[in-house]
């Protein structure tokens, strides 16, 4: 059995989806009976770096939070994310020598947790693989330190073809260290059955973060007729977003609970301008729900791999209007059936076993 460290910056991941992928894969490697360990910091979702908070975990270390008012200028230079205080993260790094690590798995990247993976690859010789959740629209990919990183790292475990041909087209990384497994989901979401069929339900699921393009769906929603109806389930993050009165908010759900929020939709929508990959869509599909997503590549890939749905033109509202109309008033097995097909294959212990056969 091997000696495997996750280094990402929230754990176990409240909000952001790069952090969920590291801390299910160490899930899934906990449960072959692999010894874990765990760096991250003790905040509870992203936006928790930007203000003081109440420690939410034994094993998260504390953070300088007086560095957050310029990390902006400080993530020209290094990257956003956790900047561990000092004698803490010492501590760690006695404990991680003496836990002596044969692999390093790390991510997402636009954020420091990558270069803790990449100093303490240095110090253990660990073999170091890094997830980096990779969208292009975010400018902090460009940074030189952070490229250093994917390129010094031994795999990169990839979520799409987009990133593995972007990462080998722009920064020159080798095909062979790079790793295209996708994402995963917990394989109690699948649906054994095809659902029934609701009457014009719009869901959506994610934080309310600029890029998530709330305002393109909720200026969408303005268009349809009556009798359509919205849901909205997240947790306001620091871009303010002003919800619409017919609008329905959950901001309160567990994963538990995630199966029954979509159970009760007849669609599930993604506007999103920034994903690596599109978890959300994949959740949706393993419950039978068909999806539209706007048509950046990451969505894109996602939709046309599992034809389980439709994409719009990124921002329209008016296109992604016209696009829920029709598969409200056209939902036909076909793209039920796809998804549910599409989302056994993505279970985590199929992308974990994949996974952990490449880099072993």
């Amino acid at each position: 059995m091997a000696k495997i460290l996750l280094v990402t910056h929230i754990f176990p991941p409240a909000v952001d989806g790069g952090s969920r992928v590291i801390f299910k894969f160490g899930e899934y490697l906990k449960s072959q009976g692999h010894q874990i360990m765990v760096l991250t910091s003790n905040a509870n979702s992203s936006d928790d770096f930007t203000h003081r908070y109440k420690p939410v975990l034994n094993q998260g270390l504390p953070v300088y939070t007086i560095f957050h008012k310029p990390l902006k200028r400080i993530s020209k230079l290094l990257a956003k994310g956790p900047i561990f205080k000092l004698l803490p993260f010492l501590k760690f790094l006695i404990s991680c020598l003496r836990f002596h690590p044969n692999y390093i798995i790390a991510g997402p990247l636009p954020t420091s947790s990558v270069i803790y993976a990449l100093i303490l690859k240095k110090v253990t010789g660990a073999k170091l693989i890094i997830n980096s959740s990779f969208h292009p629209t975010d400018p902090e990919f460009s940074q030189p330190l952070l490229i250093n990183c994917l390129k010094s790292a031994d795999y990169l475990w990839t979520l799409t073809d987009f990133e593995t041909n972007y990462f080998h087209q722009h920064f020159n990384i080798p095909l062979s260290k790079m790793i295209n497994v996708g994402n995963g989901i917990d394989s109690s979401l699948i649906i054994q059955k095809a659902p029934p069929k609701m009457s014009k339900k719009i869901l959506f699921i994610g934080s309310f973060s600029a890029h998530k393009g709330l305002e393109t769906l909720f200026a969408a929603f303005q268009l349809l007729p009556p009798g359509f109806t919205l849901t909205v389930a997240g947790k306001p993050a620091l871009h303010h977003i002003d919800i619409p009165h017919n609008v329905k908010i959950i901001s309160n759900f567990t994963d538990k609970s995630l199966s029954k929020i979509i159970d009760n939709c007849t669609i599930l929508v993604s506007p999103s301008t920034q994903e690596s990959f599109g978890l959300v869509l994949l959740e949706a599909m393993a419950r039978g729900k068909p999806v539209i997503a706007a048509d950046i590549p990451a969505s894109t890939e996602l939709i046309d791999k599992s034809k389980a749905g439709l994409t719009f033109i990124s921002g329209n509202s008016p296109d992604l209007a016209k696009k829920i109309i029709w598969l409200c008033v056209n939902n036909n097995q076909t793209y039920t059936q796809n998804g549910i097909s599409f989302a056994a294959d993505h279970t985590w212990d199929k992308i974990g076993d994949r996974l952990w056969q490449k880099i072993q």
